[in-house]
């Protein structure tokens, strides 16, 4: 994406509420997302669905792991960014794993999406540069945010903080994904475990931490408290209490 182009999408994904309905909207949407449409939207469990895309628009585009998506999914520039799972250039068609735990706009958008149904998507664009990292070597460390990045990734180790791990069996097998699950617990003590589950394989690894920014800073500083070096640990806050659309 050229310059111009990236300086108009960021001018368009921070657009005031007021400038949300009109004819600027539906230019920019036409000029700068591409045109999908809905194939699939499984419930795999209570509130985490997979949702499949397809339209000739996503052929031939450049997709790498930890790339994001931005779906349109209310009035005017309103979107919600997830990470696609896999991408096929070649049909046209991405796989992304999205949440409906919430009363947002974007939770409504993927309890209500049905095949058939068109949807304007912005990217992929990058979110977090894994090129350098080799997956046999990582370790992701994230919520259920990361469940998207983790099946796309591919890392020797995933540990995922979720509610209720028994929950997660049909979401991993659907995923083709083995991960160390760590249930959150009342004010936060489920922090030693989380970081004792990313650093049973070693602290010579390369750390990726996703998902909430709080846990994110806190895995941080565990890490390097136990030796981990700096230059071994990629963050990415995918999203804050009481924010959204930090990515």
């Amino acid at each position: 994406m050229n310059s111009l182009r990236a300086s108009r999408a960021q001018a368009a994904s921070s657009a005031p509420p007021n400038s949300t309905n009109g004819l600027l909207p539906r230019l920019m949407t036409r000029w700068l997302f591409r045109q999908a449409q809905v194939d699939r939207n499984e419930a795999l469990a209570p509130g985490l669905n997979l949702i499949e895309l397809s339209g000739t628009d996503l052929r031939g585009a450049r997709w790498t792991p930890g790339d994001k998506l931005q779906l349109k999914v209310g009035a005017g520039l309103q979107t919600r960014t997830y990470t696609p799972v896999s991408w096929d250039a070649a049909a046209g068609r991405t796989v992304l794993f999205a949440q409906a735990l919430g009363a947002g706009p974007g939770s409504e958008w993927v309890r209500r999406a049905r095949p058939g149904q068109p949807v304007a998507v912005f990217g992929p664009r990058r979110s977090l540069d894994l090129s350098a990292l080799d997956a046999r070597r990582g370790v992701l460390v994230g919520d259920e945010t990361a469940l998207g990045l983790a099946a796309a990734w591919r890392p020797s180790r995933a540990v995922i903080e979720v509610d209720r791990a028994a929950l997660l069996a049909p979401v991993l097998a659907a995923l083709d994904l083995q991960a160390a699950l760590v249930e959150r617990q009342p004010e936060e003590r489920q922090f030693p475990a989380l970081t004792e589950a990313a650093l049973a394989a070693g602290t010579d690894r390369h750390f990726v931490l996703v998902g909430r920014a709080r846990t994110v800073q806190s895995l941080w500083r565990a890490l390097r408290q136990h030796g981990v070096a700096s230059r071994h640990i990629c963050t990415k806050a995918y999203w804050a209490d009481g924010k959204f659309g930090l990515d």
